[in-house]
């Protein structure tokens, strides 16, 4: 009787042996092939946008003189094509691009002493917006912020 449990064990493990043994005469999986659109002049400048806001942001934990040169392409958030299939509503995102801009300003005109509190404007302006257009990238603004002392 104590060769059964073992017999048991024995057959359990040819048994799955045989599940994950490759057949010589079974074709490769097809490779899945996923196409995908180049991104939107919206979405480029949103990466942009990003790119910048990191910049600053560790410019601002330096405690650098200067802040990285102010990004000229976001003249373009207003016109900028979004990615097809997403809306955007004619009303509140043109508002929410103007508070973009305007706290970009006031970051750029900021004394030294309270860049870390208009960069954190600048980064709520931010999560306003996607908060009602596009919340996929609201985990990686929450994470922009630079800690107030």
């Amino acid at each position: 009787m104590t060769t059964r449990p073992h017999l048991t064990v024995l057959v359990l493990i040819i048994a799955l042996a045989g599940c994950f043994a490759a057949r010589p005469d079974a074709e490769p999986a097809a490779a899945v092939v996923q196409e995908v659109a180049p991104p939107s002049e919206l979405a480029l400048l949103m990466r942009t946008m990003a790119a910048h806001a990191d910049s600053v942001k560790a410019a601002i934990n330096r405690g650098d003189k200067k802040l990285p040169p102010y990004p000229k392409e976001i003249a373009k958030l207003m016109s900028a094509t979004p990615t097809d299939g997403m809306h955007i509503d004619p009303i509140t995102f043109p508002t929410f691009s103007k508070d973009y801009q305007q706290k970009m300003d006031a970051l750029y005109k900021a004394a030294r002493k309270d860049r870390k509190q208009a960069y954190n404007a600048l980064v709520q302006s931010c999560a306003n917006c996607h908060g009602t257009h596009c919340p996929g990238p609201l985990m990686r603004i929450r994470k922009m912020y630079v800690k107030v002392d």
